[in-house]
Parts: C-alpha cells; sequence; structure tokens
C-alpha cells in the first residue's frame, strides 16, 4: 500500500483504516481503489478483526468519484466499477464504525452507507452530488442510501445534489448514529469499537453475517438498474460536459 492509505490493528481486535489521501482529497483515483481494496483483503484474510474503524481526513472524510476516471468513463477507455467498494465493505466479516470527521460525498457517502454504524460531525457536509455531474447515482446509492438517511432524505439528496450539513440532518429521521461535533467524532467511533471488541470474534462474525443480508440484497438489485443507467448516461455527451464544468468551478 501506498501512504493513500494507513491500515493499523491492536491487540484487542480493533483495526483502523484511515483514508489519507491529502493531494486527492480522498477521491477513488486507481491507486486510492487499489490501495483500500488492498487494505479491506489483508483485513479479510489476514488479520480478522473484531470490529473496523473507517476514518478519513479531519476535513475530508471521502471525495468519491474522481475526474480522470469519470472521463475515461465518458471516452470508453473503463468501465463503471466502483461498486466493488461496496460489495467488499458489506461483506467484511467485521462491524464496520464510519467516523465522518470531514465531508462525504458521492461514493464517499456511500461507504458509510455501507457501514454498520456512523457517527458524523455537525459542521461538515454529507451529500449525494452525483446529478450534479451529469449522471445517475452509482456504488448501490439508489438502494442503500435510504438506510443511512431514510427515504425522504436520500432522495432529496440524489435528486437535487445538496449537500447537508450534519447539524441539518439531527432530527430529520436519518438513520445516523451519532451527530456531534468534529472534535468529538473519532473519540465517539473509538468508543463504539471499544464496546465490540469485548464481545466474542465468532458471535460479531455470525451477527454481521446476519444483518449484512438487507444492505447485500439490496446492492445486488441496484447493481442491475445502475448500470444500465449509467451506460446510457455516459454514452450522452452532455455528461462529459458537465463533469469537465464541475470540477472546473
Amino acid at each position: 500500500m501506498t501512504n493513500k492509505i494507513e491500515l493499523k490493528t491492536e491487540a484487542n481486535g480493533i483495526a483502523r483504516l484511515r483514508m489519507q489521501d491529502e493531494d486527492g482529497q480522498n477521491c477513488f483515483s486507481e491507486e486510492f481503489v487499489r490501495d483500500f481494496l488492498s487494505g479491506l483483503e489483508e483485513l479479510e484474510t489476514r488479520v480478522r478483526p473484531k470490529v473496523l474503524v473507517l476514518s478519513g481526513l479531519p476535513g475530508v472524510f471521502c471525495g468519491g468519484a474522481e475526474k480522470r476516471n469519470l472521463l475515461d468513463i465518458c471516452d470508453g477507455r473503463i468501465q463503471v466499477k466502483d461498486l466493488v467498494l461496496s460489495e467488499r465493505l458489506l461483506n467484511l466479516p467485521c462491524p464496520v464504525v464510519a467516523a465522518m470527521e470531514g465531508h462525504a460525498v458521492g461514493g464517499g457517502l456511500v461507504l458509510a452507507a455501507c457501514s454498520d454504524m456512523v457517527v458524523a460531525a455537525r459542521e461538515s457536509r454529507y451529500g449525494a452530488v452525483f446529478m450534479s455531474l451529469g449522471f445517475t447515482p452509482g456504488m448501490g446509492c439508489t438502494q442503500l442510501l435510504a438506510e443511512l438517511m431514510g427515504p425522504n432524505i436520500a432522495n432529496e439528496m440524489m435528486y437535487t445534489a445538496k449537500c447537508f450539513k450534519g447539524r441539518e440532518l439531527e432530527g430529520r429521521g436519518t438513520q445516523i448514529n451519532y451527530i456531534l461535533p468534529r472534535a468529538g467524532v473519532m473519540a465517539k467511533a473509538e468508543n463504539l469499537a471499544l464496546q465490540i471488541s469485548e464481545k466474542s470474534l465468532k458471535s460479531l462474525s455470525l451477527l454481521k453475517q446476519a444483518l449484512s443480508v438487507k444492505k447485500q440484497t439490496l446492492l445486488a438489485a441496484a447493481r442491475v438498474q445502475e448500470d444500465v443507467m449509467h451506460r446510457l448516461c455516459f454514452s450522452d455527451p452532455e455528461t462529459r460536459k458537465r463533469i469537465a464544468e464541475f470540477y472546473g468551478r
């Protein structure tokens, strides 16, 4: 792995995967995605932790899609493949606590929707900005975002591409576990992880497997619909134009 992803483990069964690509603002570059998946692979096959704390930079949890990759998709050089991130995170055999200190948009927010518990910051912004870039939501967002935000907020996020500050989501019926001042997000996530680490590995694995079924089923349904929509969107010249404008502003 490069310094874009940091993976740490402790004897008590707590693992920490930190997205720390300062230059790329934790966007899904080829290198970032490769290292993220490599980290998950190591957790599954070698570490086998009781719980994972997934975090990012203090100001940016995860920025989602990268401009170069999106333009390459428009030009037919590569295929949409971000669904693998959602799939791999959902299939991780341990519970995942997402510590969203910073902003999370697009696919970055979907990573939180694929987690088992989420701690967000009042000061940070969260949104599904896909439509501002000219294409429909991906990574299972059309099905999974409602599990995190509730159906009405999720629909508003997807249709309007509006980003909400964490404080705006308080009392709106979301499924975010805690919305706290940014300075308290990591401490709360660590506390949740510590409580989980006190349980037996076998029981945690069995419970994770059972509780993941719903989201795995939703992702499978989203895969079919989103793939069709993406093929139509990315073949439209207007999409390329909107992507260039969005990142150029």
